[in-house]
């Protein structure tokens, strides 16, 4: 490979995904190129399936005292995770490496994480990273940015990428929103619903088939075998609720900064297994609002976003 070529990693909680990228200075977008790379860390015969974080408040309390503290297990979860970045960077022979990941970051790592273990020394391990960009900014960033996604210019978008978790995203007149700088604007896992669960552990499609299989005989893992069932509606009627919550909240948000919605995008696992059925739970989910939405199906976008951060920023 072209030592000059961007690749852009996506470090979900389950597996890695890196895209090589060329950009256009000429169009301003980037676009994928031929190296593609992808790994779930359940490969490495370390990883532990069964591996359950750290409770999120006990995680704020350990990071705003300073005093991160990861027990064995977390321990041994992250180095899986470091050793398959390590792995795609060395595959890739690129010297121009963007790379996104979930979780609250510092200037030294990840330092809280709803869905995996936290790397607070993660830039010290690999060399060639010094700094993790945000997965939702990313996937916004490859939608709008790159020739596959489904942002069009000019477009107030709210994003709802669905996986292991939620990668919230809003466009506000040409702008990406940052989370981090807003006190008016809350994530998923962050906004809750009556039973006290946030909106991410009802709409998550991991967090779905989690919900089946804690109540019900008939293991499953895969959410399109869940939406082919008759008797899922316990499971998807909370999904629907969490989507409205969640809608309603982020509507909020742009009458107040004075702007219409264009489009919702629902994009990540999620938009992949909605664009290509027509489920009861696609169909609730439009029944919930009049805002058009749309689905995108490429995986490759938020490896695209991290590419364009790179060259970019």
């Amino acid at each position: 490979m072209d030592k000059n070529k961007i690749i852009g990693i996506d470090c979900g909680a389950t597996k890695i995904m890196a895209q090589s990228c060329i950009y256009s200075a000429e169009s301003q977008l980037i676009s994928p190129s031929n190296f593609h790379f992808e790994q779930r860390y359940a490969e490495n015969p370390d990883w532990d399936p069964n591996y359950k974080p750290m409770s999120l408040a006990q995680q704020q309390h350990e990071f705003h005292n300073s005093n991160i503290t990861l027990n064995n297990a977390e321990l041994k979860q992250s180095k899986v995770i470091i050793k398959t970045i390590q792995k795609v960077i060395s595959d890739s022979k690129s010297k121009m490496i963007g790379l996104c990941f979930p979780g609250i970051k510092n200037q030294f790592g990840i330092v809280i994480m709803a869905n995996g273990p936290r790397i607070p020394n993660l830039y010290s391990q690999i060399p060639e990273i010094d700094i993790a960009y945000s997965d939702s900014e990313c996937c916004v960033l490859g939608e709008s940015k790159s020739n596959i996604g489904k942002i069009k210019q000019g477009e107030n978008i709210i994003y709802i990428g669905g996986g292991t978790g939620i990668a919230d995203g809003i466009i506000l007149k040409n702008k990406i929103i940052n989370f981090n700088t807003r006190s008016d604007l809350k994530r998923s896992w962050e906004l809750m619903l009556d039973d006290g669960k946030s909106i991410e552990s009802h709409l998550a499609p991991q967090s779905m088939i989690n919900n089946w299989n804690q109540k019900k005989k008939q293991k499953l893992k895969y959410l399109d075998d869940l939406l082919s069932l008759d008797n899922n509606s316990s499971i998807i009627d909370k999904a629907v609720d969490a989507f409205n919550i969640l809608i309603n909240d982020r509507i909020k948000f742009f009458n107040n900064n004075n702007a219409k919605i264009d489009a919702i995008i629902i994009g990540q696992r999620l938009g992949q297994i909605l664009h290509k059925n027509n489920s009861v739970f696609k169909q609730k989910l439009h029944s919930q609002t009049d805002i058009p939405i749309r689905y995108s199906s490429d995986r490759r976008v938020a490896a695209l976003g991290a590419g364009w951060k790179k060259v970019c920023s």
